[in-house]
């Protein structure tokens, strides 16, 4: 069973996933957040650093892309393959409607054939290319005419994320349609949506045992031990916890103030962080309020030590 963690924008950057993998561990494979081709023709300072210098970037990581035409993907698979990858994730599955008014995203699941436009012009397979999927964007029948198009272009695997795009992430994930297209796929398919705890991820082991692939997102944000807990690994002992958690810690603020101008550029990306971060003390909305009422690094520094200094969940 391979164990991924989906892209979260705002917190699953190459800062965290470097910090996550080096403390704490148990990811098999990392997606990035989906780059964009510009209107320029470039890509965003922002989003190279997810990907470049491949050396620093490659391990266990697959970047992912959004694209609504072959020039789009084209240019992503170069680029990625320049860089020295060797597997790349189409994401056809966001639901957020300023990507799915621009056809992209789940905004192409009710288009097969732009989609097979875009492969059959395009896709060299310079690269491995998995697909990020959505039931529809307003119809869970329409990935019925996507999916065999992706069989078809040697797609080597396709992540489903159980919900319509218009549903965003509300509602239940529709487990009964999930079901029927694994009858028909098998392993091709790998699972996303809703694996917040290790319940949740047994419930979905059950009903489908040969499972090859899950995908976890918010669930390990707010448990870091979650993938341990998947794999039957026992847990650290809560004094090792505690330190795996403060060297993570350390280790994300270390590398955003390695190229963030500023204190308030850095506290701009260390107070969100810890929205999940504090889930894993028992007091953890007092150590959040104490986070987000610091101002400046000194007063940052001192609510960090309160925080390290409350007890943890029991794990």
């Amino acid at each position: 069973m391979k164990i991924s963690l989906a892209p979260l924008q705002g917190y699953t950057d190459w800062v965290f996933r470097q910090a996550y993998q080096k403390n704490i561990g148990g990811i098999d494979e990392f997606y990035t957040p989906f780059l964009v081709l510009q209107n320029d023709g470039i890509v965003k300072t922002a989003h190279k650093r997810e990907v470049e210098p491949y050396k620093d970037r490659c391990t266990d990581l697959i970047p992912q892309f959004l694209c609504g035409s072959s020039e789009e993907l084209s240019f992503f698979e170069t680029y990625f393959a320049e860089l020295g990858y060797n597997k790349m994730n189409w994401n056809m599955g966001c639901p957020y409607p300023m990507v799915t008014k621009k056809g992209k995203g789940s905004g192409l699941l009710p288009n097969p054939d732009k989609v097979e436009e875009i492969l059959k012009s395009t896709f060299h397979n310079k690269l491995e290319l998995s697909v990020k999927l959505r039931l529809g964007l307003g119809d869970d029948s329409e990935v019925d005419s996507i999916l065999p198009i992706l069989k078809g272009y040697n797609i080597s695997e396709v992540i489903l994320h159980s919900r319509i795009g218009k549903q965003l992430y509300k509602g239940k994930v529709n487990l009964n349609r999930f079901n029927d297209l694994y009858e028909k796929y098998g392993s091709y398919l790998g699972y996303n949506g809703d694996v917040c705890c290790k319940e949740d991820f047994d419930k979905i082991k059950s009903l489908f045992p040969d499972l090859q692939h899950v995908m976890i997102g918010r669930g390990l944000l707010k448990d870091y031990w979650l993938p341990h807990k998947i794999k039957g690994i026992d847990l650290p002992d809560s004094d090792k916890r505690r330190n795996q958690l403060k060297n993570m810690h350390n280790d994300i603020f270390k590398l955003y103030s390695s190229y963030l101008q500023g204190d308030s550029q850095i506290m701009q990306k260390m107070k969100p962080f810890w929205e999940y971060f504090s889930s894993h003390f028992e007091n953890d909305k007092k150590v959040f309020k104490a986070i987000k009422k610091s101002a400046g690094i000194k007063k940052y520094e001192q609510a960090v030590e309160f925080a390290f200094s409350q007890q943890l969940t029991l794990g």
